[in-house]
């Protein structure tokens, strides 16, 4: 339907209507909904640490940052992502050639402050975007502060399935367990073993009357 090409007969309007509903929570279910905050510093956070980087540069006049304008060109997964990390997403799946703006000015008492748009129509303006936790012009450091929590540190060991204590403590029992389990299985099969080898008609004879002697 983007690329104007015409649709088979059974993508009537109802259809069309379920998949686009479809497809958008299988967006936000894929970066969001549950553990939203681990999700992002493995997939949005990257993007937005080196986003975070380059107006932390920008805004340091010893860095002597000479570029004006930074450009992006990611699929709308991506931008998702980076829109989640920042709990501004819409939950509607991004169209073609949207934008999402970082804009950096400086105040007129030396301080740094942060803007966000979001351009998703070609016939209009972007519209502003205001990250949780602060205003739609948003200082610097207040931003840097809010967007800490979806910053990996360390984004190789992070995305490490962990083997804690939990973990050690279940191979251990498991391991007691199966060991006393092979056991019993070895006395159990001793035992039979031990009975079939018995000749036919073998009892033992009770010495009872002897003791009575």
């Amino acid at each position: 339907q983007a690329h104007k090409m015409d649709l088979p007969a059974w993508v009537t309007p109802d259809v069309m209507t379920q998949m686009k509903q479809l497809k958008d929570f299988g967006f936000e279910f894929l970066f969001g909904i549950h553990r939203r905050v681990e999700k992002a510093r493995l997939q949005g956070g990257v993007l937005l640490d080196h986003i975070r980087k380059n107006l932390t540069k920008a805004a340091n006049a010893s860095a002597h940052q000479q570029l004006k304008l930074l450009v992006y060109s990611a699929h709308d997964t991506t931008l998702v992502a980076l829109q989640m990390a920042l709990d501004v997403y819409n939950k509607i799946q991004a169209p073609y050639a949207s934008c999402h703006l970082f804009e950096l000015y400086q105040e007129d008492d030396g301080n740094f402050s942060v803007e966000m748009f979001f351009r998703n129509e070609s016939g209009k303006e972007p519209f502003p975007l205001t990250i949780p936790g602060c205003q739609q012009i948003c200082p610097l450091q207040r931003f840097l502060e809010l967007t800490d929590p979806v910053v990996p540190q360390d984004w190789e060991q992070e995305c490490q399935v962990a083997s804690g204590i939990h973990d050690t403590g279940l191979f251990v029992g498991l391991a007691v367990c199966g060991s006393i389990l092979l056991l019993l299985i070895i006395l159990l099969l001793s035992v039979l073993f031990r009975i079939q080898s018995q000749p036919p008609g073998y009892r033992h004879v009770s010495n009872e009357g002897e003791e009575q002697a």
